[in-house]
């Protein structure tokens, strides 16, 4: 941990137990640091009380300030905070009891350290191949509960007239087929997006095409993408409904590869090897296993 958290957690430690004693601290809170987080918990929500959002993110604010939902800025002292991300500095408080959930229903990448986990006093994993996963690291509190951000496909699947306003926004073309890209971020070296980028436009002709890009990637990238003809960029709006409509998912080690999956989406997965997260045996699960890889592009 860098110096910069010990030096907040004085502070913020000493805040929270004013306030604490005061009982003027909040109760159970959600962090949500982009929307793409709202996706993964709104599932889990409507089976609780209405959970109060934190965030430190404007567009955020103003999304659930439009929804009449309350809201709160950082710094905010809980007396517990669920989170998608690994953003328990930013509730420094030991009190604090700090829930984390993933982003992904499967890890297509070497795991982080595994205090990143640990700091938590539970993270929720998606299956018990993902708790024998973090345990062979050294996490010692996690749990599987299943991937709750797919629940809704169920809803779809018995309701298909929902997908009718998704498939005006990204004009479906009910003649193509019609494939999703993803892609995961740079920095771990995994990333198959210069691959694709600046030829994914010449297939709108044959199909109809939709994007989706790892948020941590550059601004400039993404409004590439946007300006691309032919494409449907997949903004921050839902991306489970435009899995739901596609056809083929072509990407690298993102984790929507697993929510196609689950989906019995056919993959084309490009060769990302030597990355500094890759697995030997994810490589060798996305050569052999047909479930999950259609193809694999060189």
């Amino acid at each position: 941990m860098v110096l910069g958290y010990y030096l907040y957690k004085l502070p913020y430690s000493a805040t929270y137990k004013l306030l604490k004693w005061f009982k003027r601290s909040l109760p159970v809170v959600f962090y949500c640091a982009d929307l793409i987080d709202w996706e993964v918990f709104e599932p889990v929500q409507k089976y609780l009380e209405e959970i109060p959002i934190v965030t430190d993110n404007r567009e955020v604010e103003d999304y659930f300030q439009k929804q009449n939902r309350r809201t709160y800025r950082l710094p905010c002292f809980p007396s517990a905070v669920i989170m998608c991300r690994h953003s328990y500095y930013k509730f420094p408080a030991d009190e604090i009891i700090k829930i984390g959930m993933r982003h992904g229903p499967y890890h297509f990448k070497r795991l982080t350290r595994s205090e990143n986990y640990n700091r938590f006093d539970i993270f929720l994993l998606s299956s018990q191949s993902d708790v024998a996963a973090a345990r062979s690291i050294g996490v010692n509190n996690s749990l599987a509960v299943g991937f709750p951000k797919l629940d809704p496909v169920i809803t779809i699947q018995n309701n298909p007239e929902l997908l009718i306003p998704y498939k005006k926004r990204a004009s479906i073309d009910d003649t193509k087929e019609t494939i999703l890209f993803t892609t995961t971020w740079f920095e771990e070296g995994m990333s198959a997006f210069y691959k694709w980028r600046n030829r994914v436009g010449e297939l709108s002709e044959r199909y109809n095409i939709l994007i989706t890009l790892h948020p941590k990637i550059p601004n400039q990238e993404h409004e590439y993408i946007q300006s691309t003809p032919g494409v449907f960029y997949i903004s921050k709006e839902r991306t489970l409904p435009y899995i739901i409509i596609s056809d083929y998912c072509i990407g690298d080690t993102s984790s929507i590869l697993a929510e196609c999956s689950a989906l019995n989406k056919p993959l084309i997965t490009f060769r990302t090897e030597g990355g500094r997260r890759s697995l030997p045996e994810i490589d060798e699960l996305l050569n052999k296993n047909p479930s999950l890889s259609g193809f694999n592009i060189t």
